[in-house]
């Protein structure tokens, strides 16, 4: 794989946007433009991903094609890799660590798929497979470059972890599980994981290291929820997952340590439905949010004043928001958040959201 090629370089572009709350500044941010479709892209991934430094990995289309996976940071954009070499296409929810090694699942040019990392310009075979993509599920990696991803396999599915170019299949579909939805993995290579049992029921769990299954949430009849969705798992351990509760008939954004099911956020009062729960070490927990009065955004928490990050509506770069899609892989230990949005003017966009610990004194207010 050719060394990483340099797209384009531009000054970071921000401006602060101070969210009000009945005439106060609850909370402030600084907004910065990644990428957008008026570089050159004809379109961009909706799920990019952020590590502990700012950086921010991405899938893009620069034309019909031809696609790429980058990285950029606000000031400069360069490309890990796209389809002028081996591959012919990539999946749209790539994923880094803080060494800046990239995971990706994507399509090889010799009619097959497979998992991979790039660093340092040097790209690895995780896994392969003959069949087209699907074979495999979406990669995660840790900071110890640790990548999990789910794969078919004879008579079912598995969750695999490769450490060191040593494959293991951590669990699989032979035992209780019949199928699995999602996963994500922590630097003690704990893997959380949301499957359907063979009884019917879903539940989540985390696997440790050393093969240990605890199980976080589950479905069964004597559990509040009806169903559970993909988790996120932070490095103490912590699990934040979106949840369908029974007998209130709604749904939340929950957190799950030490056996202690919190609730983040639910539909009780301002929200109508949520997406895609991220937590970083901290103990932040983001998300993506609809109101019930058709408003959508990116929030911290259950009160949609106090904990926005930034809503449909907002003023962003010379327009407005229209859309906006986050991942559980977009908050960092900064608390910082990556996202995409679609704004008014048709540009669509990936920007990322810089806390500031004060509010800033520009008098730019956001428009609702």
């Amino acid at each position: 794989m050719a060394a990483i090629k340099q797209l384009l370089t531009a000054t970071a572009i921000s401006f602060s946007i101070s969210l009000l709350a009945i005439g106060e500044a609850t909370a402030s941010f600084t907004f910065t433009k990644i990428a957008d479709t008026k570089d050159g892209f004809t379109t961009l991934g909706s799920n990019p991903a952020i590590n502990n430094d700012g950086t921010v990995v991405f899938s893009a289309n620069l034309d019909s094609t031809n696609s790429s996976i980058l990285i950029g940071n606000g000031e400069t954009t360069s490309t890990i890799t796209d389809t002028s070499g081996i591959f012919s296409l990539f999946g749209n929810k790539p994923a880094i660590n803080d060494s800046g090694t990239i995971a990706f699942d994507g399509n090889i040019d010799t009619i097959g798929s497979g998992i991979f990392t790039v660093s340092n310009g040097l790209t690895t075979t995780i896994a392969e497979s003959s069949q087209p993509r699907g074979a495999f599920g979406v990669p995660v990696i840790n900071n110890k470059a640790a990548v999990a991803f789910s794969s078919q396999i004879e008579n079912g599915s598995a969750i695999f972890i490769n450490i060191d170019g040593s494959k293991t299949a951590v669990v699989d579909t032979n035992g209780s599980y019949s199928d699995f939805d999602g996963y994500a993995i922590n630097d003690a290579n704990t893997i959380a994981f949301s499957a359907r049992l063979d009884t019917g029921e879903r539940g989540i769990f985390t696997i440790n290291s050393d093969g240990v299954t605890i199980p976080i949430a589950d479905t069964t009849s004597t559990s509040k929820f009806s169903f559970v969705f993909p988790p996120a798992i932070n490095n103490p351990g912590t699990v934040a997952f979106k949840g369908i509760l029974k007998k209130e008939n709604g749904e939340g954004i929950f957190i799950a340590n030490n056996g202690t099911i919190t609730t983040i956020a639910d539909n009780s009062k301002d929200f109508s439905f949520f997406e895609n729960p991220a937590i970083n070490d901290v103990g932040t927990v983001a998300f993506k949010g609809v109101l019930k009065d058709g408003g959508l955004g990116i929030f911290t928490g259950a009160d949609p004043v106090a904990d926005k990050v930034i809503v449909a509506g907002d003023a962003l770069f010379g327009s407005t928001v229209k859309a906006i899609y986050f991942s559980n892989k977009g908050l960092n230990n900064s608390n910082q958040i990556v996202f995409y949005a679609t704004l008014a003017d048709g540009t669509g966009g990936i920007f990322r959201a810089d806390p500031e610990s004060e509010p800033p004194n520009t008098g730019l207010t956001s428009c609702n």
